[in-house]
C-alpha cells in the first residue's frame, strides 16, 4: 500500500469512527431519559389558592411522554420532546381548561425543572431511581 492510500485509509476510518460516534450518542440520548425519578417540588410563587411549600413528586419518562404525580394530580401525563442538550419547554390543558407550563432540563440522571399552573410555581429537582 503507497503512502497516499495508507493516508486515505486512515482519514476514511477517522471520518467513520466521527459518524459512528454521532449515531451512536443520538440513539443512547433517547435511551438515557427513560425511567423513573422521584424528588420534591418547592413553591417558587402563589398565584391565585393555597399552595404546598414543598412536597413529593414522582415522574416517568417513557419515549416522548412524562407523566408525573403529586398530592393533588396523579398520573398526569403530557407531552415531552427534549432536544439534544435534555432541554424542553411544554404547554398541556389540564381538566377544566387550565394550563399547565413545564421547563426544564434532564441532565444525567436528574430533571431539574420550573412548573406552573394557574394558581402555584413550582420548582422540580428529581433524581433517577
Amino acid at each position: 500500500m503507497s503512502r497516499w492510500q495508507r493516508e486515505h485509509h486512515l482519514i476514511a476510518l477517522g471520518i467513520c469512527g466521527v459518524f459512528c460516534l454521532v449515531a451512536g450518542s443520538a440513539l443512547s440520548a433517547g435511551d438515557t431519559l427513560d425511567g423513573d425519578y422521584t424528588g420534591t417540588r418547592t413553591l417558587r410563587k402563589v398565584v391565585g389558592s393555597l399552595c404546598p411549600a414543598r412536597e413529593d413528586v414522582s415522574a416517568s419518562v417513557q419515549g416522548h411522554t412524562l407523566t408525573f404525580t403529586y398530592s393533588a394530580l396523579k398520573n398526569y401525563t403530557i407531552g415531552l420532546d427534549p432536544d439534544s442538550d435534555g432541554s424542553f419547554n411544554q404547554i398541556s390543558m389540564e381538566e377544566g381548561g387550565h394550563a399547565v407550563k413545564i421547563q426544564g432540563r434532564i441532565i444525567g440522571e436528574i430533571i431539574e425543572a420550573d412548573v406552573a399552573n394557574p394558581s402555584c410555581e413550582y420548582h422540580w429537582v428529581l433524581k433517577k431511581k
